[in-house]
């Protein structure tokens, strides 16, 4: 779901570049296209550090209590088939504000 791009993806890529958990010997070029990508290596790190950033927890918005992204992706998930299903009126994104 979009709405956790900017608070789980982006953060993981932005402080693992921040903190130099990757480096250039991570990423390897494909000579014909020029197309970058993660070593298995680089992928192992970058899927660990994603793992860790799903296990940690804040004070979910909509529900006022403290969750995992993790058990957020399954609310959030829940609350929109809710929408979908007519259950709901409006969907409540997760939004930091």
């Amino acid at each position: 779901m979009e709405e956790f791009r900017p608070l789980v993806v982006d953060a993981v890529v932005l402080s693992t570049l921040n903190k130099r958990l990757l480096t250039p010997a991570d990423f390897v070029t494909e000579p014909l296209s020029g197309a970058v990508s993660l070593t298995h290596e680089g992928r192992k790190t970058f899927l660990r550090l994603y793992t860790q950033k799903k296990q940690s927890e804040f004070k979910h918005p909509v529900l006022g209590r403290k969750c995992t992204y993790q058990e957020a992706f399954e609310l959030q998930a829940r609350l929109l088939g809710k929408y979908l299903m007519g259950e709901i009126e409006k969907y409540p994104p997760l939004v930091w504000k």
